[in-house]
């Protein structure tokens, strides 16, 4: 059931008259309905996955509460420890047996050993690398104290599995979930006329731009090598536009929706190509994830390094700079292998992480070189260059994340560095790329002008007069229809 589909727009018709209209006075048959609500939406996919999804939200709810319950450290440390073991067992099991499996048997043959080995091929389930996170988020909070009320059981059902963010985040956690859950929320008109607006330019951001790019780029990345360079590099832009208007525009329906049940989710994108280094970057693109692997990776990490190093400097390297590193490596190799099971993600993961590390370094000699040159960092010329370079370096990672393998990745990115890049570009279709073309050009316009706001059209038109602003949103609607096509699962249901 996409949030694009026909279906879903009956099936959340349906939950919105009954939530407000017949459940609305008693908050616990209210919150009843919609994890009733939520487990018919996930188990539409298929019913095999809610019941993992059903034992993985319970077995967290029961470490909880024993997490909580008053006891020894130990006793308190070993129920949490058995409660990591389970989520991320389970997402192991799930999401990457027969790739460590593979891994394995491969490494065995190199070594001269001939392992007799079938893997199993196990259903990755929807979404749950992002229920997986929810569940480690909930039972750290409560272990660490900063969760006291752990809610009911059905609360923490319903936090685990709230069909808006439960296929593809954001990643709102329980934390800052389970209070809007146990408190009674109240019809807000404002709020829910700026969620339909946020929904519509999810749905044109998704069915306008991503889709359409979509068709276009596939078969290029299938078969990179039967392309130009030029080709090549229109391509991987296009998909540089597309996992973007995909995965925000997800994130943006999501949050609308949520607003249209008096829920408040976190901001998941700020307009992140408008960013001037890969450190911006990471703090606008993808924020639940950066800030889930930030508190729960990263910082974990790194104060367990400092707790092992005492000098001020290891080989006349400052331990400061060291301890930085090892959490970056650790945290973006994780990164990458969460996105999926390839060695594709890795790399992608692992040079995202060496530049945010060559960021840190020349972070501070930049400084003192503008200063000696008297160009201040708000100079239009030095934003516009250091935007185009990120945007380089981003795009060119890109290439590892949409490749099937690595050896396909490096067939695409040798066959861009050839002299075919200076052709134009051919492909079939070419029509329908000049008109995508045209709409990302004014997708962008609007985003730039729309950037202090949550999303790109949250503040365009609320001042006008009521006939353009309706135009304007009658036009994102006749765009909707207009190049609605075969439905196209969003790119992160496969994460």
């Amino acid at each position: 059931m996409l949030f694009t589909s026909f279906t879903f727009a009956i099936f959340f018709t349906l939950v919105f008259i009954g939530y407000w209209f017949v459940f609305k006075r008693h908050l616990k048959t209210q919150n009843l309905f919609l994890l009733a609500c939520s487990y018919l939406f996930y188990g539409w996919w298929d019913w095999r996955f809610l019941i993992l999804l059903f034992f993985v939200a319970s077995s967290n709810y029961l470490v909880a509460v024993f997490v909580k319950h008053p006891g020894t450290i130990k006793f308190r440390k070993l129920i949490f420890i058995t409660g990591l073991v389970l989520n991320i067992g389970s997402l192991v099991i799930f999401k990457y047996f027969n790739f460590f499996a593979e891994g394995f048997i491969q490494l065995s043959a190199t070594l001269g050993f001939k392992v007799n080995y079938s893997t199993i091929k196990i259903i990755l389930p929807l979404g749950i690398s992002f229920y997986i996170f929810l569940s480690i988020s909930y039972i750290t909070d409560v272990y660490q104290s900063k969760l006291l009320d752990i809610g009911s059981y059905g609360e923490a059902l319903l936090a685990l599995g709230f069909f808006p963010i439960i296929l593809a985040g954001p990643i709102q956690r329980p934390i800052g979930l389970l209070p809007q859950i146990r408190e009674r929320r109240l019809f807000n008109y404002n709020s829910a006329t700026d969620g339909l607006r946020q929904i519509l330019w999810g749905m044109f951001m998704k069915i306008v731009i991503a889709d359409k790019c979509a068709i276009i780029l596939n078969p290029v990345f299938d078969n990179p090598a039967d392309y130009s360079g030029s080709t090549l590099i229109l391509a991987l832009f296009l998909f540089s536009v597309q996992i973007y208007t995909d995965f925000a525009g997800y994130s943006n329906i999501a949050i609308g929706i949520c607003k249209l049940l008096g829920f408040s989710i976190m901001q998941n994108f700020s307009f992140p190509y408008f960013s001037r280094d890969i450190k911006e970057f990471w703090k606008k693109w993808n924020i639940s994830l950066t800030m889930w692997f930030r508190d729960y990776v990263f910082l974990p990490v790194a104060y367990a390094v400092s707790r092992r190093l005492k000098s001020d400097r290891i080989f006349h390297i400052k331990t400061e700079f060291v301890i930085y590193t090892i959490g970056i490596a650790i945290t973006w190799t994780l990164t990458g292998l969460w996105h999926g099971a390839n060695v594709t993600f890795i790399l992608w993961g692992l040079i995202h992480g060496i530049f945010l590390i060559l960021n840190h370094i020349l972070s501070k000699p930049r400084k003192m070189l503008l200063k000696e040159l008297s160009i201040r960092s708000g100079n239009t010329m030095l934003a516009v260059a250091d935007n185009l370079l990120l945007l380089c370096i981003v795009m060119l990672t890109w290439i590892f994340f949409r490749s099937e393998s690595v050896a396909k990745a490096m067939i695409f990115l040798a066959g861009i560095f050839t002299a075919s890049l200076f052709s134009l570009p051919v492909f079939s279709g070419m029509g329908n790329a000049l008109i995508t073309m045209v709409f990302i050009v004014l997708f962008f316009l609007l985003e730039w002008h729309g950037r202090e706001g949550e999303y790109g059209i949250s503040r365009l038109g609320t001042s006008w007069p009521k006939t353009y602003r309706w135009s304007l949103y009658l036009t994102l609607v006749y765009s909707i229809f207009l190049f609605a096509g075969q439905e196209q699962q969003f790119i992160y249901f496969q994460f």
